[in-house]
């Protein structure tokens, strides 16, 4: 007797990757940390990517586009 399983549909899957921890989303407006900079998260892109503002050593503001993974919640202390 040959027992057969189902694959497990798409929305089961996508749930399971959640749960193992996979980076979400930060919230929109977040103070975060890219690298050694505070950033503000402005908008979702694509591919789990999100659009940041930061101001540059001269002082001028800047958009670039960064992985969510590359994002940090900030510490305790901002500086």
């Amino acid at each position: 007797m040959t027992m057969t399983t189902t694959p497990p549909s798409s929305a089961t899957a996508k749930a399971a990757r959640r749960r193992r921890g996979a980076p979400t989303c930060p919230d929109i407006g977040a103070l975060m940390r890219y690298r050694e900079r505070v950033v503000r998260v402005l908008a979702e892109a694509r591919g789990q990517r999100v659009m940041i503002e930061s101001v540059d050593p001269n002082g001028r503001a800047f958009v670039s586009t960064v992985k969510w993974a590359s994002l940090a919640a900030i510490q305790d202390q901002l500086f």
